[in-house]
């Protein structure tokens, strides 16, 4: 079988694009609250600066396992019993939302969800560990709460191909699929990983800026190559998500103020409260800009 490379690239285009998906967009400052808020992984005070990349790369990779996760299962799933469980995925972001203020719940109480989840991971050589499991269901609660919106993308560049031309094809397709959000959460968490060590003195300026522009040249030449990603951001901060973003990017720089001047409290505090409000506004979401309501009281 001869295989289609521009139907891969256009499958990698749709993962890229559906990263930025209106209906999950809540979940990624409540990724980045969570992690500026939280001391896992952070307790390091002299490490190379490829070493902080790695660690962000370890944490994107969790979450990308459960990107991977949810959409093998979706995949098999549709080709089983059909797109009638897409009416369910709505559902399933609700809980997610529960999920986030049961999280902000457990940091007001001053607790962290790493003591009860004990799958740990050296992530670096000298056994500095971080909590992977909790990033792996982080990534599964991500794909979750993004499915409602990005089912129909989804289907035509991944389903379809299995089942209108070859099984092969819908694989690639798949793995293209995933790689896409995959390679923005990657980028993602190495950017966030440099940013807090930056910002910490853990690194120097110049070390720090030098692991920040390697994920930025990358997302500057994914850009370019699909300009189509300009578009899906401008799809995600309309509506109510613009105001949502609003309040929340002064919400995260006054988060990393309180967590400078090592002001614990008031950091568990915001961070907890970003987490709530997440969790709030992507039930919201759901229920009220994604028709919920409508279709229970029809």
């Amino acid at each position: 079988m001869q295989i289609d490379f521009s139907a891969v690239g256009l499958a990698l285009g749709a993962g890229v694009v559906t990263f930025f998906n209106p209906c999950g967009f809540a979940l990624l400052p409540s990724y980045i609250a969570y992690y500026l808020g939280s001391k896992r992984g952070t307790s390091i005070h002299a490490e190379r600066w490829w070493e902080r990349g790695l660690q962000g790369l370890v944490l994107g990779s969790a979450v990308s396992a459960g990107f991977f996760t949810v959409f093998l299962v979706l995949g098999s799933a549709i080709s089983l019993v059909g797109t009638m469980i897409g009416a369910y995925f709505p559902w399933a972001a609700i809980l997610v939302g529960i999920g986030l203020i049961t999280l902000a719940i457990f940091i007001l109480l001053g607790r962290e969800l790493g003591p009860l989840m004990t799958t740990w991971t050296a992530c670096l050589s000298r056994g500095r560990n971080i909590n992977v499991l909790f990033y792996y269901l982080y990534g599964i609660g991500y794909a979750l709460a993004s499915c409602g919106c990005t089912l129909p993308i989804f289907m035509i560049y991944v389903v379809s191909p299995a089942v209108t031309a070859d099984l092969l094809a819908g694989i690639l397709n798949f793995f293209a699929y995933a790689s896409g959000m995959t390679v923005m959460m990657l980028l993602l968490s190495v950017s966030m990983a440099y940013s807090k060590s930056g910002l910490e003195h853990r690194l120097s300026l110049q070390h720090a800026l030098m692991g920040l522009s390697i994920p930025i040249l990358i997302l500057l030449v994914i850009v370019w190559a699909q300009p189509g990603i300009a578009s899906s951001w401008t799809v995600s901060l309309s509506g109510t998500n613009r105001i949502f973003v609003s309040i929340f990017a002064p919400a995260l720089l006054l988060m990393l103020f309180f967590h400078l001047r090592h002001w614990e409290r008031a950091t568990r505090l915001l961070n907890a409260l970003l987490l709530m409000a997440a969790g709030s506004y992507l039930i919201y979401y759901q229920l009220v800009e994604y028709g919920l309501l409508d279709l229970v009281f029809r």
